[in-house]
């Protein structure tokens, strides 16, 4: 049987050129300043086809963070450590999708503001990084990978290890120079190493 084709097929592919737009002028202008028309115009369409598609600006929005979900790295069922060694591939795919790393910190900024579209999927994405994090190295030290620590302790390293890869990734997209994947492989490196020092 043939694949898909006709009206059905092209309204898939506009579909995903819209989000596709829409992820590079919600994180050159912002949620609040990309508009309709900015995204419609991007892929030679009227604003009204947006509205065709997704419904509205907002159902736009949740259409491009369920794409960005779909992305992410899978983490293939690695506990402890190797979880937590991980995060190199997450930096890594950052470097090679920038577009991703400027919407997703633009967004996130403006998701500070409580009436915010998106500010709900930010307070819940990163309490779930914090959480995965935290079991993590909870599980590292239950498995003598690395020295005992409370749940307290880790959920702070968790944060930080959170906060240092939004922060690399916001200076790397000001200055290219700037070795995002080296800088964060001495971090990790440091704080690995600094975890498995027992706390005297």
């Amino acid at each position: 049987m043939s694949g898909t084709r006709g009206p059905y097929r092209t309204g898939i592919e506009t579909r995903r050129a819209l989000v596709e737009h829409a992820i590079r002028v919600f994180g050159e202008h912002g949620y609040r300043g990309g508009s309709l028309r900015m995204i419609a115009e991007s892929v030679g369409a009227p604003a009204s086809q947006i509205v065709n598609h997704f419904g509205s600006k907002d159902g736009l929005l949740t259409a491009v963070l369920d794409h960005w979900d779909a992305l992410q790295v899978a983490d293939g069922g690695r506990r402890g450590l190797a979880y937590v060694e991980e995060l190199r591939t997450r930096i890594a795919y950052s470097r090679d999708n920038p577009t991703w790393v400027e919407f997703f910190l633009t967004l996130g900024s403006e998701a500070t503001a409580r009436d915010h579209p998106a500010h709900d999927y930010f307070v819940a994405r990163y309490a779930h990084i914090a959480d995965r994090l935290q079991e993590e190295i909870l599980y590292a030290a239950a498995s003598d990978e690395i020295a005992p620590i409370d749940p307290s302790a880790a959920r702070v390293e968790a944060q930080r290890l959170s906060a240092m890869m939004d922060g690399l990734q916001l200076q790397w997209l000001l200055d290219r120079e700037l070795d995002l994947v080296g800088a964060f492989d001495d971090y990790l490196d440091a704080v690995i190493d600094r975890w498995r020092r027992p706390i005297i």
